[in-house]
């Protein structure tokens, strides 16, 4: 038991002094301290912390530590969760388009070919039918068809914050200050920033912002292996898509505030639609429409 307690408190020097040496090295210190809206107060629950760092330098100079909040970086690693969202936004946008023509769709065959009976052959009332060579297609395929389908939103939200937790453990997710108005635009620059932080070889970058200006702009149309994406466009596909997540400050509050704004309120997340409730509208759709020939039917 002491021996134990011997080795955290020697690792837990070491870990502040490394972060004091961080910080030391850098001339500008933000300040990363925040407050965690409604944070679990549970003595179990440990707040994860990940490394503020810039992009203006190949060198990843580390500018301090940020507070995660625990309820969206360090949930339970629910791998069927995260396999429903990506079955999910596999299927939902396929759409089959193939129709096979029936014996009565096919062109021709409108005559019987022989007479009923008498001849010894089979009885067929149209060349078209499906035991012939050109004839029609029996339980074929009928396009086009869908797989679309809604997960609720629950679903949704809990896969999300399984992602960010997955990606956050495996020190795949990184924070940034800034995105916006970067000065170098090199594409080799943006490569050797990302060979020397060991980013791997896909990056994607999210912003509150919905337009990206700058340096990461220009590079990011030369580099097939660097996206940049919005707050409100992430999703489970892409995280888990891209070896290395990078966000923004803003971004991260961002995150932070939508999921836990969901995740804690009380009301239902599906909203419902009454007929009733739209009926009027619904009958009033036609009422700019004149025709004295094809009056509309709603």
């Amino acid at each position: 038991m002491l021996s134990r307690q011997l080795r955290h408190l020697i690792s837990s020097r070491a870990f502040s002094a490394a972060v004091q040496d961080a910080t030391s090295s850098s001339d500008t210190i933000l300040d990363t301290r925040r407050e965690l809206w409604r944070k679990p107060e549970s003595p179990f629950v440990k707040t994860p912390q990940a490394w503020v760092s810039s992009l203006e330098t190949v060198e990843d100079e580390k500018l301090g530590l940020v507070d995660l909040h625990p309820d969206v970086f360090r949930t339970a690693p629910r791998i069927d969760i995260l396999h429903r969202n990506l079955t999910w936004q596999s299927v939902y946008r396929n759409v089959q388009m193939t129709k096979m023509l029936t014996k009565a769709e096919m062109p021709g065959g409108g005559r019987k070919p022989w007479p009923q009976k008498k001849t010894g052959r089979a009885h067929v009332g149209s060349i078209r039918a499906p035991q012939f060579i050109r004839g029609g297609f029996a339980n074929g395929v009928r396009g086009p068809r869908t797989w679309f389908y809604m997960l609720p939103d629950a679903i949704r939200i809990q896969g999300l914050c399984v992602a960010l937790t997955l990606k956050h453990t495996q020190d795949d997710l990184h924070i940034v200050d800034n995105i916006q108005n970067l000065q170098n635009g090199d594409p080799k620059f943006w490569t050797d920033l990302c060979e020397a932080r060991n980013y791997g070889y896909s990056v994607l970058f999210v912003d509150d912002a919905d337009e990206v200006t700058g340096g990461l702009a220009e590079a990011q149309q030369a580099l097939p292996w660097l996206n940049v994406m919005p707050v409100y466009g992430l999703n489970c596909f892409s995280l888990i898509k891209y070896d290395t997540v990078v966000l923004s400050r803003s971004a991260l509050e961002r995150i932070e505030e939508r999921l836990l704004t969901h995740i804690h309120r009380a009301g239902p997340m599906n909203k419902k639609y009454r007929y009733m409730d739209y009926k009027e509208k619904i009958l009033q759709e036609a009422e700019a429409e004149e025709d004295p020939l094809m009056p509309p039917v709603v």
